[in-house]
């Protein structure tokens, strides 16, 4: 029996200031990459805006990074604590629902069906799309390719998560094909098989309300090794399998709503017991970039690796995309291949997506840069990454949605997951960080040895570390991308108590990659569902001191959070981690299913779902707002 599976949801903690603002200081200037010469793009371009993003030029082989200056976007300008002035005594409270003073009163209670954008109420689908968060109103969700060891593809899930205070009436549809909801979206009810959750009602998925879309399967799936059933537990949306198997186009799954949600998936749905699960964080088409540096997971052990892959999502019709790829990516139907350091230029249509896979021996595409005239999402992963030097079980499939080079951060927090060495001795953790621009000098505080120094435009380093460390650049101009691996469960010694899953050995988890948030796009609070399959749920919770302290954080089941470690000696970043579940066993109470966390402070949040020979992990939810102003074109 199928016992579950995930979704989450995060609240805005964004600060709506002044019209005008480009969200920097006014004496702040644009800076270049050392050895790069600096060009302007026209003014008013911001990464996510489809009207005036820098369209591809096709030009060379070389990316140098532009800046914009003087912006006259009049678009809502948000608080990245970088000392703005503040010309308006009116601003928007941290979860969009009121207009508050500078002191929080409110002011103006905003409808249930409205929120707050730029100090005023709205649509509520018009606030979360100005607030640049990762939930919305609308988003493109294609199917991840999963194992090639499977015989045929098991269950695409997508999961909804409803915190917004008003019933949302959801439609989906596919290459302008729609969807009966009621056959196939299911209200998670805790304590209840996934086949005998009810339908979504008439009125919408309710406040607080989280729900299951089982999207697509192949009718006759199974894992070839346990014959267990991979079979979505109802009927699903399209009937048949949809994942694209090697490069190719395909199309995604269109997810539409009146009021802001939060969106996941899961592929194979059904959790431990599939052991190749893998699930990501989706951001909506409000959230989205027209600039990417790709980052990939790592090749693995395994021979032949993956495949590795990426995808290319459109939202509008005719969209025009420049790749230049750091490893070769394989020719399929309708599309040519993409030799490695050669600009590619495609176009993809609203719903559609492009798949390239990585041509076997080519490693892998980290550091891939992309740029459109419309914006797109940027999804990676490895069909099958095993990361053990031994014959052994193991190996799991791997995605995550990319984050524009514009929500880059240059200050992450490497938060370390809870160990599960049998001894407890803490993980040697391994981490990928991949380089936006030239002459990236990197700091970190405890210093990490063997650790990078600088990075390229482009360079990907991968490196271990024992416990929490910051990683910063100089300044944000110089941003990266960081991302964390979880290794194999065949760890010498063995594994700690968590793991109850039978068909395997029962070692703790397996391998899993998630990419990180920097600190500036944390938020407040999260409302986030655990997949009841796991036997062990644990949380890795890092909070920021602002410059008014440490605010508590709760979690509903537990209370308010303990245990606090600080990373690094300036006193600004704290890390715990806390389980919900070890080896099927509730803490103070807890069970998987759907949770609340809160603070008054910013704060980061990374669920992980671990049992034998199985795991995920992804963000509970996080912001994408303009940290930076670069363009990095291919040519």
């Amino acid at each position: 029996m199928n016992r579950g599976s995930v979704a989450i949801l995060g609240v805005s903690a964004l600060v709506v200031l002044a019209c005008g603002d480009d969200g920097r200081p006014a004496d702040s200037t644009a800076s270049s990459a050392p050895g790069t010469s600096t060009a302007t793009i026209p003014t008013g371009t911001t990464d996510g805006d489809a009207s005036s993003a820098t369209a591809p030029t096709g030009s060379d082989a070389t990316s140098t990074p532009t800046t914009t200056t003087g912006s006259t976007d009049s678009g809502p300008l948000f608080d990245l604590g970088q000392g703005l002035d503040v010309a308006k005594a009116l601003q928007c409270s941290a979860d969009l629902h009121a207009v508050v003073d500078t002191s929080g009163q409110v002011v103006e209670q905003c409808a249930a069906d409205q929120g707050c954008a730029d100090a005023e109420c709205v649509p509520a689908c018009d606030a979360a799309a100005a607030s640049k968060a990762n939930f919305g109103c609308e988003f493109q969700v294609p199917t991840p390719p999963t194992s090639p060891y499977l015989p045929t593809p098991p269950c695409f899930a997508a999961f909804l998560t409803n915190s917004w205070g008003h019933p949302a009436k959801i439609e989906v549809t596919r290459d302008g094909v729609a969807f009966d909801l009621g056959a196939f979206a299911r209200v998670v009810t805790p304590g209840q098989a996934p086949e005998d959750w009810s339908p979504v009602a008439a009125a919408g998925l309710g406040p607080g309300e989280v729900a299951v879309l089982f999207l697509s399967s192949h009718p006759n799936a199974i894992h070839p090794e346990t014959m267990q059933n991979l079979n979505c537990p109802v009927p699903d949306a399209a009937g048949a399998a949809t994942q694209v198997d090697a490069s190719g186009r395909g199309l995604s799954f269109h997810v539409t709503s009146d009021i802001p949600l939060t969106a996941y998936d899961m592929a194979p749905f059904g959790g431990a017991f599939s052991y190749i699960p893998s699930a990501e964080l989706l951001f909506p088409t409000s959230a989205w970039g027209t600039n990417y540096v790709a980052v990939m997971p790592p090749v693995g052990t395994h021979v032949p690796p993956g495949p590795l892959w990426l995808q290319v999502v459109g939202a509008v019709d005719g969209t025009n995309v420049e790749i230049r790829p750091t490893a070769d990516l394989e020719a399929g139907p309708d599309i040519e291949a993409a030799p490695a350091g050669v600009v590619q230029a495609f176009t993809v249509d609203a719903g559609e997506y492009v798949q390239w896979e990585v041509a076997a021996g080519a490693g892998d595409a980290s550091g891939t840069l992309i740029l459109s005239d419309k914006p797109v999402a940027l999804h990676t992963g490895n069909r099958f990454l095993r990361l053990q030097p031994m014959m052994a079980p193991g190996g799991e499939a791997t995605h995550q949605q990319n984050h524009s080079v514009t929500a880059l951060g240059y200050e992450y927090v490497a938060a370390a997951y809870e160990t599960r060495r049998a001894d407890l001795a803490p993980e040697a953790i391994e981490y990928r960080v991949v380089g936006a621009v030239d002459g990236t000098a990197l700091s970190y505080d405890p210093p990490v040895p063997g650790a990078p120094a600088a990075l390229a435009q482009g360079q990907v380093v991968d490196f271990a570390a024992t416990g929490s460390f910051q990683i910063r650049s100089q300044d944000p101009e110089h941003p990266f991308v960081l991302s964390q691996v979880m290794d194999t469960c065949n760890i010498p010694g063995g594994t700690r108590p968590g793991a109850t899953a039978m068909g395997f050995m029962q070692l703790l988890g397996d391998e899993e990659w998630v990419i990180l948030l920097p600190p500036a796009q944390f938020l407040q609070e999260y409302i986030f569902f655990t997949d009841p399959s796991y036997a062990t749920t644990n949380l890795v919770i890092t909070r920021v001191d602002d410059g008014d302290g440490f605010h508590d954080v709760t979690v509903d089941c537990l209370g308010t959070v303990g245990g606090w470690q600080p990373v690094g000696g300036d006193g600004r970043f704290e890390v715990a981690t806390v389980d919900l579940i070890r080896a099927d066993v509730g803490v103070n109470g807890c069970t998987n299913g759907q949770h609340t966390a809160g603070s008054d402070g910013k704060f980061g949040l990374v669920v992980w779902g671990l049992d034998s020979y199985s795991s995920y992990a992804y963000p509970a939810g996080g912001n994408a707002i303009a940290l930076t102003d670069l363009v990095i074109p291919p040519g």
